[in-house]
C-alpha cells in the first residue's frame, strides 16, 4: 500500500506532453508498419502505410488531449502524483486511446464494417491487452524522464487549490481555522502571518477541500473544521457551535457530528492538558 502511495514524477509541461505523444506515434507506428503484429502482413490496400500510420497518429493525439483532464487533477491532489494515479491514468488512457483505435479500424481501415460490442471487446481484450507490455513501459518512462516532481511541503504545512487559475494557499495547518461551503465557491478562514484572521474565497468543492487537507473534519453538511484550533464547543447537540482560540468567529456543529468532533476536541484538550498543567477545558 505504501508502494502505491510513493510520490513519481508527472509531466506537467504542454510542450514535453506533446514531444512524448509524438514519439508514442513513430513508435507505434514502427511497430505496425515494420512489425507488421497481427496478421497486418495479410491486410492489402492501396494506402497501407498511410492506412497503419493511423494508429500511431490517434495514439499520440489522445495522449496529448488527455493532458488536460490529468493537469486539473494534478492540481486539484496538491501537485503530488503517486504511483496509484499513474496506474489509473494508464488504464484510462487505454480505455480511451484503444476505443478510439477501434472506431478507426472498424470505419477507416476496414471500410465501415459494422460495430458489435463482441468486436469491440475482442479488440481491447486481445488487441490492447497484447500491446501493454510493449507500449507501457516506454510511456510510462518517458514520462518520467520528461516529468517534474515537487518536493512535498513539511508535515506542519498544507496547500489548497481552487480551480479557477492561480488560486494557491499555502500556510501551517496550525493557522487554518475552517472552511465553509458558499454555493460553487469555499470560504477559507485562518490566522495570516500578522496573527489577523483571514478569509479568502476559492472556486472548490468542499469534497475536494477535504481529499486535499484529511487533517480536516466535517462539522456540518456546510463546513470543516480544524479540530487543534477549537477553543469551546458550546450547547447540546441539538444546537452546538464551535468557538476558536484565535477569533471570535463561531461555527455550528450538526448533531450529525457532534460525538465525533466532541470527541476530537476532547483528546485535544487532554493532550495540551498535560503538556501545560493547570490548563482549562473549555466546553459545556
Amino acid at each position: 500500500m505504501n508502494f502505491l502511495n510513493k510520490q513519481i514524477h508527472f509531466t506537467v509541461s504542454g510542450r514535453r506532453r506533446a514531444l512524448i505523444g509524438l514519439t508514442l506515434c513513430v513508435y507505434l507506428c514502427f511497430i505496425v508498419i515494420v512489425l507488421q503484429p497481427f496478421d497486418t502482413s495479410q491486410f492489402d490496400a492501396e494506402y497501407k502505410t498511410l492506412l497503419l500510420s493511423g494508429y500511431g497518429i490517434f495514439a499520440g493525439l489522445v495522449f496529448i488531449l488527455l493532458g488536460r483532464f490529468e493537469n486539473g487533477w494534478y492540481r486539484r491532489t496538491g501537485k503530488v502524483w503517486t504511483v496509484k494515479r499513474e496506474i489509473l491514468s494508464t488504464l484510462l488512457y487505454l480505455f480511451v486511446s484503444g476505443s478510439v483505435l477501434y472506431a478507426y479500424n472498424r470505419t477507416i481501415v476496414n471500410y465501415f464494417r459494422e460495430y458489435t460490442f463482441w468486436t469491440y471487446l475482442r479488440f481491447m481484450s486481445v488487441t490492447v491487452t497484447c500491446m501493454v507490455p510493449v507500449f507501457v513501459p516506454p510511456m510510462i518512462y518517458l514520462r518520467q524522464k520528461l516529468g517534474e516532481k515537487i518536493v512535498p511541503l513539511a508535515e506542519s504545512s498544507m496547500i489548497l487549490i481552487g480551480e479557477n487559475k492561480h488560486e494557491v494557499l499555502k500556510l501551517e495547518k496550525a493557522d487554518l481555522l475552517f472552511v465553509k461551503a458558499v454555493e460553487n465557491y469555499v470560504e477559507i478562514c485562518f490566522i495570516d502571518e500578522y496573527r489577523k484572521v483571514i478569509s479568502l474565497t476559492f472556486r472548490q468543492t468542499l469534497s475536494n477541500v477535504y481529499e486535499q487537507l484529511p487533517f480536516l473534519e466535517r462539522c456540518h453538511r456546510s463546513y470543516l473544521v480544524n479540530a487543534g484550533n477549537i477553543r469551546e464547543i458550546t450547547g447540546n447537540s441539538q444546537g452546538a457551535k464551535i468557538s476558536f482560540m484565535t477569533s471570535d468567529k463561531e461555527i455550528p456543529l450538526s448533531k450529525t457530528y457532534y460525538k465525533q468532533v466532541k470527541a476530537d476536541f476532547d483528546s485535544v484538550q487532554s493532550i495540551l492538558n498535560k503538556e501545560v498543567p493547570g490548563r482549562n477545558i473549555l466546553y459545556n
